[in-house]
């Protein structure tokens, strides 16, 4: 029998992610599941506090359009997100584990491109707009549509309105020009992957620091978004066993070799397993 999850993540942090799990493609899902990532360190993340921070927003720029027009709450919409409250990309501190903590984001006003997108996305469906995210690689963007036209948002700049082609060029800048464009990668993200791509974001930050029992953390929570993904216990069994944890690692890891005999690292597998097993 597998050990039971959480090990390393916050109980609160994980309940309150399962929690979301039969209801994962509402708006109201990705919002609690965003806070949940934050909950595994930001203890005292309050749901009702978030929801109460975005209607606030959506109140004060629904207060300064009269009737409802698309432009103009558009315009007084991003007036007020970027000139007003000033949220921004952090530039200054781009992998401060903050950035990816919607709790926080809405306290200081910086983020990454994709925490900053879900404030947007969640303030302009409060508006009445259709918006969704766009997880191009190394750069999230918000899709919104206004009078049958489709625009790219990026709020890490202010809300930059974006074309296909600046998006193309964007990623080009970051991965260079061999980079492979498709429009396939402007087809909004699910709120599963949403999420995803926000744990995979704190794993890369934690990893870097050899904060290890986060990774394992976001791992866990990462389980329970994708059940099915295998290589997800792979990863938290190796990660249990650099922390010292040699019993749930080594049943983690029995549990992936019988069910992936044909793992390229397969005989390096077995051999971590004995040692764990010894």
């Amino acid at each position: 029998m597998l050990p039971r999850l959480p090990i390393c993540c916050s109980p609160e942090a994980f309940r309150l992610l399962s929690e979301q799990l039969p209801s994962i493609n509402s708006p109201d899902a990705l919002m609690q599941g965003a806070v949940a990532v934050a909950m595994h360190q930001l203890k005292s993340s309050d749901t009702s506090k978030v929801d109460r921070t975005i209607q606030t927003y959506a109140d004060a720029v629904r207060t300064r359009v009269r009737g409802s027009q698309p432009q103009a709450l558009l315009a007084h919409m991003h007036e007020y997100l970027f000139e007003e409250l000033n949220f921004s990309g952090n530039t200054l501190d781009y992998y401060n584990t903050a950035n990816s903590y919607l709790p926080a984001v809405l306290e200081t006003k910086l983020g990454l491109p994709i925490s900053l997108c879900l404030i947007y996305k969640a303030v302009a469906e409060r508006l009445g707009f259709r918006t969704w995210g766009v997880g191009l690689p190394g750069h999230f963007l918000c899709g919104l549509e206004i009078e049958g036209s489709r625009l790219l948002v990026d709020p890490f700049a202010a809300g930059r309105i974006l074309t296909p082609d600046e998006a193309r060029d964007r990623m080009r800048e970051i991965f260079g020009e061999e980079a492979e464009w498709s429009e396939d990668l402007l087809k909004p993200a699910s709120n599963r992957h949403w999420l995803t791509r926000m744990l995979q974001n704190l794993l890369n930050i934690f990893g870097s620091s050899g904060a290890y029992a986060d990774v394992a953390a976001m791992l866990e929570m990462e389980i329970l978004l994708w059940p099915d993904q295998l290589r997800l216990q792979r990863d938290l069994a190796l990660v249990l066993a650099r922390l010292g944890m040699t019993e749930p690692a080594s049943k983690w890891l029995d549990s992936y070799l019988k069910n992936n005999p044909d793992d390229p690292q397969c005989g390096d597998l077995k051999q971590l397993l004995e040692v764990l097993s010894a």
